[in-house]
């Protein structure tokens, strides 16, 4: 799906800054993403009070809470991963 950010051998230095701002934009809408669902997790009301004694709204709230962060780690290691994968390949070409 996002082949286009693969580097090929015969790109420039603009290619390379072109991939790796993409890079830093999807990481960055994804973190922004993941922190307003860990975040929306601890607003308004309980979900359904009348149900289970509100366990439901603590598991609900609990596994947003979760994925948000988790959401967070993910692309924080994917965005670190590849940018050292980047530099490493700089290194080795010069």
């Amino acid at each position: 799906m996002l082949k286009f950010l693969k580097h090929k051998r015969d790109d420039t230095c603009v290619d390379k800054a072109i991939i790796t701002a993409i890079r830093f934009m999807i990481a960055g809408f994804t973190m922004v993403s993941g922190y307003l669902l860990a975040f929306a997790a601890t607003m308004g009301p309980p979900i359904a009070p009348y149900i289970w004694n509100g366990n439901l709204d603590f598991g609900i709230r609990i596994s947003m809470i979760i994925i948000g962060f988790g959401l967070c780690a993910a692309i924080l290691i994917w965005f670190v991963w590849t940018l050292c994968a980047d530099i490493y390949r700089f290194i080795s070409r010069t």
